[in-house]
């Protein structure tokens, strides 16, 4: 049985690597005895991926674990996980997945992500107007074969100061075909990073963009719902 899990990555938990992540996940379902399956071949691996790794440091609501159980899955089964999870890795939903839909890292297209603002709320808006209306926004950023300069414009899907509570809100392409990392914008805005957290992943579905737990799924298509928030791209 194929799952997504919706966890929160927070407190201490924050601090481990993607591999330790991994590693922690592993021994919580061998502690709670949820048989796991493996892949073919030479080498054989437990069936676990996580949809998007999260900077080190970074607080998350919105973590996803694509997992393939050798058996059915309930509600004591996830209570058992839940409890040999350690704090600060709480589940929050979950969901059955048909065995043919893609790896859920495959279909990762942007990330809704926050900060807390400091005082000066109107300057910091003023700033966001001017990032928003700017033709490019060219950065500088390091990659295998040396830097290179990237236009975070067409990445900038939604920047938004929200008054009420203090923070600067992002919704930002990712992906290997063009996104945009949470730290260069606030870098272009002149903002620290302490408190970055990531709210929320969407997934490509069509011309749309939604949250995992929100899509439909059949076979092995992913399909907009109609009923659930979205995001829609423009054509």
């Amino acid at each position: 049985m194929r799952i997504w899990i919706k966890f929160a990555k927070q407190d201490l938990m924050c601090y481990l690597s993607h591999l330790d992540l991994m590693r922690t996940w592993q021994r919580a379902i061998r502690r709670a005895a949820l048989p796991l399956v493996y892949s073919q071949g030479f080498n054989p691996h437990p069936k676990i991926a996580f949809a998007s790794a999260l900077p080190v440091g970074v607080a998350s609501t919105a973590e996803y674990a694509d997992i393939s159980f050798a058996k059915g899955i309930g509600a004591a089964e996830m209570e058992k996980l839940q409890d040999a999870l350690p704090a600060g890795l709480p589940v929050l939903c979950w969901r059955p997945v048909p065995e043919g839909i893609p790896p859920l890292m495959s279909l990762v297209r942007a990330a809704a992500w926050s900060v807390p603002l400091p005082d000066d709320v109107q300057q910091i808006e003023a700033r966001v107007e001017e990032l928003l209306g700017a033709a490019s926004l060219p950065v500088r950023r390091q990659g295998k074969k040396g830097e290179k300069t990237v236009d975070l414009r067409p990445a900038l899907l939604r920047l938004a100061v929200d008054r009420p509570g203090r923070r600067l809100t992002m919704l930002l392409l990712a992906g290997a075909d063009g996104g945009a990392k949470p730290r260069e914008v606030l870098e272009l805005l002149a903002l620290p990073g302490d408190g970055l957290q990531r709210d929320e992943i969407l997934l490509a579905a069509g011309a749309y963009l939604q949250a995992p737990m929100a899509v439909l799924l059949k076979g092995k298509e992913v399909s907009f719902n109609a009923e659930k928030d979205y995001y829609q791209l423009r054509q």
